[in-house]
């Protein structure tokens, strides 16, 4: 059966005891989702419209939050007279958000998107008010899009991608998918790929920009320590980067099948979701490695000498853990979840192993893998014997690393490229709002 616009709009009601029982039962491993439910269900009230003009970012976890960093700043210096609303999805988005909001506590406000029922995205509009509207990425919600349309603000969405999985999820919902990707004023695509599938669920006004997550400056504090520690390591550092569920268990296995490599290599693996470190922690001990957390070390110096693997427990981080690596396995992309992001390591001058799934940097890894900037393999096994490899010779992982490098300033520019489309929209949506307040 067909689902229509207004058969979504009633079931996006039906629904929201179920939305009530998906964050209690996430609330399990991350009692943080039990916080702020008055935003999530628009039973309080939104950040209210300012003096000043809005631009409202939608950032859904922490991925997306880190990519707008580089769209905000070009906003706040370009923009002096806004304001920006911020939203999230996920309790990990909302704590990446609050060093955003740091930027400028002025200008910047922050909340939850509520869900997508009727009458919470009515309540949030008229209470925020936005000029203008930017969605990080991927999250399209219909009646979100129905509501800015009815209330005249201009949507973009901002470094767009669309996995081909992703496209026929949204294509078996094309009735009530395609208005709403039809209606962004501008939809500012990663790739010629994304583009091509954006316009296949309705897409319109669709140019290619590349990703701002080039543009990323990684934490100079962060390197600057990162520097430090590898002083005192004095070994190559291998590292396991945002690993997902299933990964951990399998790279243990073949840490184990290649045992000397963590006598060799000072090992790090750092899971992708802080509700997972004390999961992975026994995954590894389970599988007879010492371990020793990243939050109980003060500096390289209180690593003990037995230890084998460190687990990387703490949350933003990841400028310190990608500059203190010499070689990346990148998590996500050894289970079917699209591979997390390539990018930081590669702007640090990582050498990267990806695994077979990588859809949600699809063009970026293929570019990387033509540039020598990363191997492809096919198990966790050939991730470590690509690693031997690179710790018997050091040339060929000098080669690689600044392949890497050279290959990140490659894709730079994003952030300037998407400013120009939106500088227009900006201009035309205060006008507008200057003539209907």
């Amino acid at each position: 059966m067909k689902i229509t616009p207004r058969m979504y709009r009633a079931i996006s009601v039906v629904v929201l005891p179920l939305a009530s029982l998906y964050l209690m039962w996430r609330s399990r491993r991350q009692p943080a989702y039990r916080q702020f439910w008055d935003e999530r269900f628009a039973w309080g009230a939104f950040p209210l419209k300012t003096e000043r003009p809005r631009v409202w970012i939608h950032a859904v976890s922490v991925g997306e939050t880190n990519a707008a960093r580089p769209l905000m700043e070009a906003m706040l210096k370009s923009w002096p007279e806004c304001d920006i609303l911020l939203t999230h999805m996920t309790p990990t988005g909302r704590e990446t958000g609050e060093k955003l909001v740091a930027l400028a506590p002025d200008r910047i406000h922050q909340c939850y998107l509520p869900y997508d029922a009727p009458y919470a995205v009515e309540k949030f509009f008229r209470q925020t008010r936005p000029t203008l509207g930017v969605i990080m990425e991927t999250e399209v919600w219909p009646n979100v899009m129905e509501e800015a349309r009815r209330r005249g603000v201009p949507m973009v969405l901002a470094n767009a991608r669309e996995s081909e999985k992703s496209r026929a999820q949204a294509a078996k919902a094309i009735e009530i998918m395609r208005p709403a990707f039809g209606s962004f004023s501008a939809i500012l695509a990663q790739s010629e790929e994304d583009k091509a599938r954006l316009e296949s669920l309705g897409g319109k006004n669709v140019s290619v920009c590349g990703s701002v997550k080039f543009d990323i400056r990684p934490n100079a504090s962060q390197i600057a320590s990162a520097k430090n520690w590898k002083t005192k390591i004095n070994r190559p550092v291998v590292l396991f980067a945002s690993t997902r569920a299933g990964e951990e268990v399998r790279f243990a296995k073949a840490l184990s099948n290649h045992r000397d490599i963590v006598k060799r290599a000072s090992v790090w693996m750092v899971p992708r979701h802080p509700e997972r470190f004390d999961e992975v922690y026994r995954t590894l001990t389970e599988a007879g490695f010492k371990v020793c957390r990243r939050s109980a070390l003060r500096d390289a110096t209180d690593i003990p000498e037995d230890v084998e693997v460190v687990l990387g427990d703490s949350m933003g981080e990841m400028s310190f853990y990608c500059a203190l690596s010499d070689m990346v396995a990148m998590g996500g992309s050894f289970e079917p979840h699209g591979s997390q992001n390539v990018i930081e390591p590669a702007l640090a001058g990582s050498p990267i192993v990806v695994g077979p799934s990588t859809f949600n940097f699809d063009k970026v890894i293929r570019d990387g893998l033509t540039a020598g900037a990363m191997v492809q393999v096919a198990e966790p096994e050939e991730a470590l014997v690509q690693f031997e490899r690179w710790l018997d010779d050091p040339r060929s992982r000098a080669e690689a690393a600044h392949a890497a490098l050279d290959f990140s300033q490659c894709y730079a520019g994003a952030t300037q490229r998407m400013m120009k489309t939106l500088e227009v929209l900006w201009q035309k949506a205060q006008k507008i709002a200057s003539l209907t307040s």
